[in-house]
C-alpha cells in the first residue's frame, strides 16, 4: 500500500490523515510528530496508522510528503528530509507564504522529486481547534507548483484537495501572496496595532476596565506567536507594507467623514461593508465562487498514487514543468 507522510499533526495535520483515511481506497498515514499530546489527540481520532518522531524516518517510504509544521520551521524539514526522499516522491507544503516556500524547495530537494504548495483555506467559522475529515469542505485550496514539479504531482496535489473535499485554486506565487497578504496578515498586523496602542495610551488603566467582547476579539491576533509572525511580515515585507498604506488611506477617508460630519458618506461606508461581508460568507458558505473552475473527477487517493510515475517507469511527456 502506498504511503503518505504528514509531517506535524496540529489541527490541520490530524485533519487531513482523517479526511484521507475516509477516502476511497485510503493509502497508508504515517504522522510525525514529537509533542505528546498532540500524538494522542491523533491517534485517539484515528488520523494515522503510526507516528515517528523524526521526519527523516517517516519519509524514507513515502510516496507523498505533506508538511503542516509553521513557516518557521519549514525550511529545516525540507532540508532535513532532503536526502532520505525516495525517487518521484511529491512533497507539499500548507504553507501560507508560497513565494519563500518555493524557493527553499527548490535550493535544497533533490532532482526527482516534486514539490507543490497546497495551503487550504478554512472556513471562518468552524472551530480552530477541533480535529475534523469536515475540516476542509468547500475550502479553497491554492495549488502553486515549483518549477520542477512533473503534471503528475500537481494531478497527485490537486486530487489531494478534491479528495479532502476541498476546491482546487490555481494561481502563481506572487499573487498568492498579494492576496493573502490583504485577508490574512493585515488583519492580524492591526490586531497587534490596537493592541499595542491602547496598552500604550495614558487611560490604559481605566480602558481595560471597561474593554469587552469587541475589543477582544479584535486583538486576538496579538496572541499570535511573535517570532513566527515576526518571520511571515519580513518575508512578505513588500505586500506587508503596500496593504498598511491602502488601510491608512482608507482611514483617512473615514476620519474626513468624520470631521466633515457627513452622515450620507459614513452611511454608506457602513452599508457598502456589511453587504459585502454577508455576501463574502454567503459565497464561502456555498463554495459557488465566480468564475471557479469545474472540479476534476475524483480519484481514491490510494489508487493516484499507485499510479504514480517513478523514474524507471518514467513515460516521456512526464517532464517537469517550465
Amino acid at each position: 500500500m502506498p504511503q503518505i507522510t504528514i509531517v506535524g499533526l496540529d489541527t490541520v495535520g490530524a485533519s487531513l490523515g482523517l479526511a484521507l483515511r475516509k477516502t476511497e481506497q485510503p493509502a497508508s498515514i504515517v504522522g510525525v510528530e514529537r509533542d505528546p499530546l498532540m500524538v494522542r489527540r491523533a491517534q485517539q481520532a484515528g488520523a494515522v496508522e503510526r507516528v515517528e518522531r523524526w521526519a527523516e524516518d517517516a519519509c524514507k517510504n513515502a510516496a507523498l510528503v505533506i508538511v503542516t509544521e509553521p513557516m518557521s520551521r519549514l525550511h529545516d524539514i525540507l532540508e532535513a528530509i532532503a536526502g532520505k526522499l525516495p525517487q518521484g516522491c511529491v512533497v507539499t507544503s500548507t504553507a501560507p507564504l508560497i513565494a519563500p516556500a518555493l524557493a527553499w524547495a527548490d535550493a535544497l530537494l533533490p532532482g526527482g522529486v516534486s514539490f507543490v504548495v497546497g495551503h487550504p483555506i478554512l472556513d471562518p467559522t468552524q472551530p480552530d481547534d477541533t480535529i475534523s475529515p469536515e475540516l476542509f469542505h468547500q475550502a479553497q485550496y491554492c495549488i502553486v507548483p515549483s518549477v520542477k514539479a512533473t503534471p503528475s504531482a500537481m494531478d497527485l496535489v490537486t486530487q489531494l484537495a478534491v479528495s479532502v473535499g476541498a476546491r482546487p485554486f490555481f494561481l502563481d506565487a506572487a499573487e498568492h501572496d498579494g492576496l493573502v497578504t490583504a485577508v490574512e496578515h493585515l488583519p492580524g498586523l492591526l490586531s497587534v496595532a490596537l493592541m499595542s496602542a491602547a496598552a500604550n495610551a495614558s487611560s490604559w488603566r481605566d480602558m481595560r476596565r471597561v474593554a469587552g467582547a469587541s475589543f477582544a476579539q479584535a486583538t486576538s491576533g496579538a496572541e499570535a506567536d511573535p517570532q513566527e509572525v515576526a518571520a511571515m511580515w519580513r518575508a512578505n515585507r513588500d505586500n506587508v507594507a503596500r496593504w498598511i498604506e491602502m488601510y491608512c488611506a482608507k482611514l483617512g477617508d473615514v476620519r474626513a467623514a468624520l470631521l466633515s460630519d457627513d452622515e450620507g458618506v459614513l452611511t454608506r461606508l457602513l452599508t457598502d461593508a456589511g453587504e459585502a461581508r454577508a455576501l463574502w460568507l454567503k459565497d464561502r458558505q456555498s463554495g459557488n465562487w465566480e468564475g471557479a473552475a469545474p472540479l476534476p473527477p475524483k480519484v481514491g487517493m490510494g489508487t493516484m498514487l499507485s499510479r504514480m510515475v517513478w523514474p524507471q517507469r518514467r513515460s516521456p511527456e512526464d517532464k517537469p514543468q517550465r
